[in-house]
């Protein structure tokens, strides 16, 4: 819990200091890290597959953080797509804020898999996504989470992650 809170804290100062006009990817890449480390998946292949849907840099910055690091022990493998017939297996689709208008289309070819979406966008976790990202008035990076999408996937938030929300429905 306390190395949780503290990198939810570290991302915090690092997205006051940026404008509100930019992305701060590294940030929310550490934000999905975090998210995938405090979530449980029914039992797994022998990797953790995120696929960035859509052109983004947090990309880049996933790239940079994966790097010989694993969630619950299993490899993390991250790819990008701009095609839901692409998506496999994945454990996390991050979806891009320009691929916003796809989510129904990736809710609906994951329905019934344990597969959690978190979105770039605010507001998506009302219409499937498991987190959707929230820029706060002060200019912090917080998330909203979808509870109901994510049981009917079986995927487990640790209560410690849902304590940090800005809203869990």
């Amino acid at each position: 819990m306390k190395t949780l809170c503290l990198l939810i804290l570290i991302s915090v100062g690092l997205v006051s200091s940026s404008s509100a006009q930019t992305t701060n990817y590294q940030v929310h890449s550490l934000f999905v890290m975090n998210i995938a480390k405090y979530s449980t998946w029914p039992s797994h292949a022998n990797e953790f597959h995120i696929v960035v849907f859509g052109k983004s840099k947090i990309y880049d910055e996933l790239m940079k953080h994966v790097t010989g690091k694993n969630i619950n022990g299993l490899t993390i493998r991250v790819t990008q797509t701009d095609n839901v017939a692409d998506l496999g297996a994945a454990e996390i689709i991050f979806l891009s804020d320009g691929k916003s208008g796809s989510l129904s289309d990736i809710v609906k070819a994951t329905d019934g898999k344990p597969t959690m979406v978190i979105a770039e966008r605010e507001g998506l976790f009302k219409k499937g996504a498991g987190f959707s990202f929230v820029v706060m008035d002060n200019n912090t990076l917080r998330y909203d989470i979808n509870n109901e999408e994510l049981e009917k996937r079986n995927i487990k938030v640790s209560k410690n992650l849902a304590s940090l929300a800005n809203t869990v429905i």
